[in-house]
């Protein structure tokens, strides 16, 4: 099967129903059991963010990638090994629990074999694909050479680095409100300086990617041009990982920040871009 690079990250519902039944392709169902178990593509393996991110524990971080052994485990568990395709679907319009797999995926080293189903499963249903409410069987045994890419993550480090010498964008993937401070402070409100805003609602549409050349327009308007590498952050990592997938589909060199608004504004000795005084 040919392998997925930043032009085609993204496969459509006719794509994943002529390949469904390829022999190295395993489907990912992101979202809670309940979604699933209403219904599913056929052999899709039901998918949850806490299998992919370290256990939260009082006062600490919020959605962290996992270690190396604990993806390992959740990836041998769901039959993927180093041949194997990944197509991840998301269960509905709401992209970012699937976009978070992605770059886990992406993490672990198999960037060049996975994709995302564009349009959701959502889109699936609605040109009235078949679907199931039985789970596959168990996956049969695979080996998984991790080959980690710790390139795509950004940490407070390069990141306080970045709003000082401005070689990177830094992209702020929240609604325009937390942007300018009205709510979602960890535990400020606000921005990280020099930051840009180019929110997640913004990039979508019921599911469905907007345009190159629309996303293009959106990362200009926002003031992130070509000329420079990026690194997006959110509330917590997860709507960040919505933007770094349109920046690395894009070409861009994209960074995500894993500890994101929560790290950085909980950080007392780094400034905040607070909201205007009242």
């Amino acid at each position: 099967m040919p392998t997925p690079n930043a032009a085609n990250m993204l496969v459509t519902t006719a794509w994943l129903a002529e390949h469904q039944n390829d022999r190295d392709l395993v489907v990912l169902h992101v979202g809670s059991k309940a979604q699933y178990d209403s219904g599913h593509i056929a052999g899709s393996r039901l998918t949850a963010l806490d299998e992919v991110s370290l256990p939260t524990v009082p006062g600490g971080l919020t959605l962290q990638l996992a270690g190396v052994e604990q993806l390992t485990a959740w990836a041998v568990r769901n039959g993927i090994g180093d041949r194997t395709r990944v197509i991840v679907v998301p269960h509905d319009g709401a992209l970012q629990s699937a976009t978070r797999v992605f770059i886990t995926l992406a993490y672990l080293g198999a960037m060049d074999r996975i994709s995302l189903m564009n349009g959701s499963y959502q889109a699936w249903k609605s040109e009235s694909r078949a679907v199931t409410t039985t789970a596959p069987p168990a996956a049969q045994a695979v080996t998984i050479t991790p080959k980690l890419r710790p390139d795509i993550i950004a940490t407070i480090a390069q990141v306080e680095a970045a709003t000082k010498d401005s070689t990177r964008h830094i992209v702020d993937a929240r609604l325009t409100r937390f942007y300018n401070g009205d709510g979602g402070g960890y535990p400020r409100p606000g921005h990280i300086p020099t930051a840009l805003n180019v929110p997640l609602s913004s990039v979508s549409t019921n599911g469905y990617f907007k345009p190159i050349s629309e996303l293009n327009n959106l990362f200009a308007d926002a003031g992130v041009d070509d000329s420079k590498p990026v690194i997006t952050y959110c509330h917590i990592g997860q709507q960040a990982t919505v933007l770094w997938f349109v920046a690395t589909m894009l070409g861009r060199d994209a960074r995500m920040f894993d500890g994101s608004f929560q790290e950085w504004s909980g950080t007392a000795r780094l400034p905040v871009v607070g909201p205007p005084a009242k």
